[in-house]
């Protein structure tokens, strides 16, 4: 699971370093498939596991730039690897030109044709090496030739850019000379040897290149959660601003020949996040766009190939495009007369040579598709997009609800209901990670949103809120979840959502449960410890449980960008932080819990290491209370691995309908059943 501050396009290097960054005198009643039988489960087909999450699933589908191929990432040989197809050919014609047990975690279509540029950590551990592929299109199968690029197991280097003028050099951020610091170097694909172009000594935590892969404009986040955005000028750095805690500034662009940088930023009054640009010789900034409706921080931009804005998109239950020229608004309208209201258009890309559009449609209850666009002809084409694995239909229902916390703040959330039944059900609440990330309505908008939507099939209601603390609805709204992890707002955002459903019907409020990854993982821990008789089953995956212990185990090379988390969390080092991250931390308060509790962890994880998960399994065993334990030795954050991914599923669905009564399926795959028996820890030899 991997979290983003702001979906645009810039070179993010702390979003890739942190990625968001998870029975003591009370019987705990099972329910039994005879207890519990409501109507969605008689009319719904369940749809099988191997299906919703099937190996066929395709993610980052890419056009080749000279038009004749089609790479994306598929499950093979238990992990993602990079698959081809001719344009044209069918999913059945596909090959994997990758054949590793170790998944690829993304790669990028090289300006060398026929020649892909990928990235890959060591099972999860999250320190990426680059690799260049080339194969000959008239032999793939025994044509393929794999280069690692980069030595330094130790070492995290991530691809900023391939060069316009020397496609044989990739501008590259590494920490190589410092682990706390990332520095920028060329990396030469022939010779493999790097050549450090700037040590990056202001330690720039977001930074945009010029065409010669130097950096322009940086931002650097200080302690005390503000920032400071510095500009090059005859090869000194020279600061432009600095923000009031909690403020944003991302460098979404740099226009060469106007020599204006494009940001995204909540700067000198604002609260929502808008489209600036700001001229590099005056250090004037004006807003270029913002939301009309006034709801939304500036999610998405499109830029031309001179750094010009063409489109601005704003999020809030659904995406909204606002075309920023005419020719834009044309072609824009052509393309989405040709979606329903049931599609999300999301434009990814738009080439400058040949001014196609490569867009995204996508869906609440199935996978993305993806197009391209070409305005000279009106020709729309798809790449690939297969039919689902799975049959949308059975789906049940997803809808962007608002509810009203206790203290007045409305709160926007995404429901997922059965098909067929929407009273009195099970209830699984399903807080996001990070926690400065927000959920989305589109299936493949993230991991847990087809959980929802599978529990939602075994009968449950599923409730995703964007509590306080979440971004994406502005900087007040973001910083209101500073120092209220556990017991305030945050969490209450949350409980006033299992209340908000209960007073409507659709919740039993003798069968909630909590479940969430990473920062969802903490708030599930959170719910059981102080919120006891509210849940009745908690699933913490990658969850933190001690917040001094969390605070104090970040790797070194994470320390220069951890200016949010002291102050949405605490700071270690502050005798009063340390004493309220204690009160906040659901460990200290095992003697509270009633609920049975099950713990997911990848052994390998950087941001929320395998103790995290111990020390509270070790704290439930010894106070007598129920706890159960699955841990992969070969994940990071979040399971990867394709038998993992499924294995940690079935014990979700086998511990919920165990505790809540819903449905689970009648006959698991014996392969992932055994490979669950291989994951799961006997508590009692920690």
């Amino acid at each position: 699971m991997k979290y983003n501050l702001i979906k645009v396009k810039t070179t993010i290097i702390s979003s890739l370093v942190l990625a968001g960054l998870s029975l003591s005198g009370c019987q705990v009643g099972s329910f039994t498939q005879k207890t519990i039988h409501t109507v969605a489960q008689t009319q719904t087909q369940l749809i099988a596991l191997k299906d919703l999450f099937s190996e066929q699933t395709m993610e980052s589908v890419s056009l080749s730039p000279d038009g004749e191929w089609i790479a994306f990432l598929q499950p093979h040989n238990g992990a993602n690897n990079i698959h081809l197809v001719r344009k044209g050919g069918d999913l059945s014609d596909a090959k994997p030109i990758t054949n590793l047990t170790d998944s690829v975690d993304n790669f990028v279509w090289s300006h060398h044709t026929n020649e892909i540029i990928f990235s890959k950590d060591h099972e999860g551990n999250e320190n990426k090496q680059i690799f260049t592929l080339q194969f000959n299109p008239n032999n793939l199968k025994n044509s393929i030739i794999i280069t690692n690029l980069t030595n330094k197991e130790d070492v995290n280097y991530i691809l900023a850019k391939q060069l316009h003028d020397n496609s044989n050099k990739l501008a590259v951020f590494a920490n190589l000379l410092q682990s706390d610091t990332y520095s920028l170097y060329q990396l030469d694909t022939k010779t493999h040897t790097m050549t450090l172009i700037d040590p990056n000594e202001l330690k720039f935590s977001k930074a945009i290149l010029n065409r010669a892969g130097e950096i322009m404009v940086g931002v650097v986040l200080n302690n005390d959660s503000s920032m400071t955005l510095y500009k090059k000028e005859e090869q000194s750095w020279q600061q432009v601003l600095r923000t009031q805690p909690g403020e944003q500034v991302e460098v979404i662009g740099y226009n060469e020949p106007k020599h204006t940088a494009v940001l995204s930023g909540s700067i000198q009054g604002r609260d929502k996040q808008e489209l600036i640009e700001l001229d590099l010789g005056t250090n004037i900034l004006h807003t270029q766009h913002r939301d009309p409706l006034n709801n939304s921080d500036l999610y998405h931009v499109i830029l031309q190939d001179d750094g010009q804005p063409l489109i601005a998109a704003y999020y809030d239950s659904r995406l909204r495009n606002y075309p920023l020229t005419e020719s834009a608004a044309s072609i824009l309208s052509r393309i989405t007369s040709h979606f329903g209201a049931d599609a999300d258009i999301h434009v990814e890309q738009i080439e400058g040579k040949t001014g196609h559009w490569h867009i995204t449609a996508k869906y609440a209850n199935k996978p993305d598709e993806q197009f391209v666009f070409n305005p000279n002809t009106d020709q729309l084409i798809g790449l690939l997009n297969p039919e689902p694995s799975f049959d949308p239909e059975q789906l049940g229902t997803r809808q962007s609800i608002n509810y009203t916390a206790t203290d007045g703040t409305k709160i926007q959330a995404y429901l997922t209901l059965p098909k067929y039944a929407n009273t009195t059900l099970p209830t699984i609440v399903l807080p996001h990670g990070g926690p400065w990330v927000r959920d989305k309505w589109e299936f493949s908008s993230g991991y847990f949103v087809p959980i929802a939507h599978y529990f939602a099939n075994r009968g449950y209601a599923v409730l995703q809120p964007n509590f306080r603390g979440s971004t994406g609805f502005g900087k007040h709204f973001t910083s209101a979840g500073n120092k209220q992890w556990g017991i305030g707002s945050m969490q209450q955002d949350i409980t006033d959502g299992v209340h908000y459903l209960i007073a409507q019907g659709i919740t039993d409020k003798n069968r909630v449960g909590i479940m969430g990854g990473s920062y969802g993982g903490f708030a599930a821990l959170a719910g059981a410890t102080f919120t006891p008789d509210l849940y009745k089953a908690v699933i913490s995956y990658v969850g933190p449980s001690d917040l001094n212990v969390f605070m104090a185990s970040f790797p070194e090379a994470y320390r220069p960008y951890l200016g949010n988390f002291y102050a949405a969390i605490g700071d270690p080092a502050i005798e009063a932080d340390r004493k309220d991250m204690a009160a906040r931390s659901p460990i200290n308060f095992i003697d509270n819990i009633k609920a049975p509790i099950m713990l997911i962890q990848g052994a390998n994880d950087p941001r929320v290491p395998q103790e995290q998960s111990e020390l509270i399994a070790k704290a439930l065993f010894n106070a007598q209370l129920p706890v159960e334990y699955i841990l992969a030795k070969n994940e990071g954050h979040g399971f990867i691995q394709h038998n993992n991914k499924l294995a940690s599923i079935i014990a979700m669905e086998r511990f919920f309908a165990k505790h809540l009564g819903g449905t689970k399926s009648d006959s698991d795959d014996p392969d992932l059943v055994n490979h669950l028996a291989t994951l799961t820890v006997d508590v009692s030899t920690l």
